[in-house]
């Protein structure tokens, strides 16, 4: 069996929400890639998307029609393990690594007539509850994002925040005010924060219920953030900090999260995601499944894988493909904010050029 075929498709996700921001970046949208890889009549799919701040569009395209493409193209897709460490070797971005997994993962799910999480022992639950993210915004609109959420069916919220102490706080005070105990509420500092100002946002924000302070501080300050860690009644959750196995060990040891999240776009593969996951349980550190805009390929992927661990959040970040327009994939489920894993051979999405 040998792969015959590949096309990629580029196209522009754009936000539906046209001032969103972060601590970190701002974009009205972003660059969405899907690659198709056939072998004989059997056609799998895979999907990534540019980041502003860790892969431009121009380059995530040309490492999928270079290495990605020379990489997959004659190879028997049975063998994933050996292309997945080609890929390493030629120092492919995950982003661009984390198309081709998919894409293989669906091929064989379609060649076998399994769903993808078959793979992994099947789905302990059928839905996952879907976190959608908040951009910065003041008190007054960001109540009016929410709503618009809530009416669509959502429960869960992750706020970003990022612009002073006092403002950010006034922000989930706001929402406990306008909505009450009924919005599941986690805010992602970005990295915004020094941990002493973290460690003071932590406890300013006891009251309001939070159930995480993601990122607050600079990810490359591993002793600081263990120091937030430490002091906060309030989980903090790592991120940008988590690339590699390696990198979720040193979090581990360290004692510099009481979560990790788990990103198919940080870590490049969804055997990686197993391997930080194992990593993270022995070490009794709760495992979060983070998000971005990406095609809706890459959510199903982290629900489906999601659905099948023991021992992660019920709350995953699986629904931001619904923040944009332009993403040519569909089927996925969403009703009541959970998404269906569902039980169709691979990812059980259509793609649409």
């Amino acid at each position: 069996m040998k792969i015959d075929e590949f096309r990629l498709s580029r196209f522009k996700m754009e936000r539906l929400d046209p001032t969103w921001r972060t601590a970190s970046y701002a974009a009205t949208g972003v660059d969405g890639f899907v690659i198709e890889i056939f072998a004989g009549s059997t056609v799998g799919i895979g999907g990534t998307a540019a980041h502003p701040n860790s892969m431009a569009a121009d380059d995530l395209e040309n490492q999928l029609n270079g290495p990605v493409r020379n990489a997959l193209v004659g190879a028997d897709p049975r063998l994933g393990n050996l292309i997945h460490q080609e890929l390493l070797a030629s120092n492919v971005h995950p982003r661009a690594r984390l198309a081709a997994d998919l894409a293989l993962h669906d091929l064989i799910g379609k060649i076998a007539g399994l769903p993808c999480h078959a793979f992994w022992g099947g789905s302990i639950r059928s839905k996952v509850k879907v976190v959608r993210m908040v951009g910065i915004k003041p008190p007054s609109e960001l109540k009016t994002a929410v709503e618009a959420l809530l009416q669509q069916g959502f429960k869960h919220l992750k706020v970003k925040i990022g612009t002073g102490l006092a403002e950010d706080v006034e922000r989930i005070r706001t929402l406990r005010r306008q909505f009450g105990n009924d919005i599941w509420i986690a805010v992602d500092g970005n990295s915004a924060y020094s941990p002493s100002s973290a460690i003071k946002l932590s406890r300013a924000l006891e009251p309001y219920g939070v159930s995480l302070i993601e990122q607050p501080i600079d990810y490359n300050d591993l002793n600081g953030l263990a120091r937030v860690t430490q002091a906060s009644r309030i989980p903090i959750m790592a991120d940008q900090c988590v690339t590699d196995p390696s990198s979720a060990l040193a979090v581990c040891r360290m004692g510099a999260a009481h979560i990790v999240s788990i990103k198919g776009t940080s870590l490049g593969s969804l055997d990686e995601c197993r391997r930080v996951y194992e990593i993270c349980r022995a070490f009794g550190i709760r495992i979060h499944f983070g998000g971005s805009v990406v095609s809706a390929i890459a959510d199903m992927a982290q629900a489906q894988l999601a659905a099948s661990l023991p021992g992660v959040d019920e709350e995953c970040e699986v629904g931001e493909f619904m923040a944009v327009k332009g993403d040519p994939v569909t089927g996925v489920d969403i009703n009541h904010g959970e998404l269906e894993v569902g039980s169709e051979p691979g990812w059980g999405l259509s793609f649409k050029r």
